[in-house]
């Protein structure tokens, strides 16, 4: 990977989102995962 790639991955999660990385092609792709709570009992 390179650098560009994991200052992305680490900027993401310290903004405490989760992190998905996935295979294109000969590269990858960084997908930025929020959840939000949208109804709890």
């Amino acid at each position: 990977m390179s650098e560009q790639t994991i200052r992305a991955i680490e900027a993401i999660l310290k903004r405490g989102n989760d992190v998905e990385i996935r295979r294109k092609g000969d590269g990858y792709i960084v997908l930025e995962v929020k959840k939000s709570i949208k109804y709890s009992a």
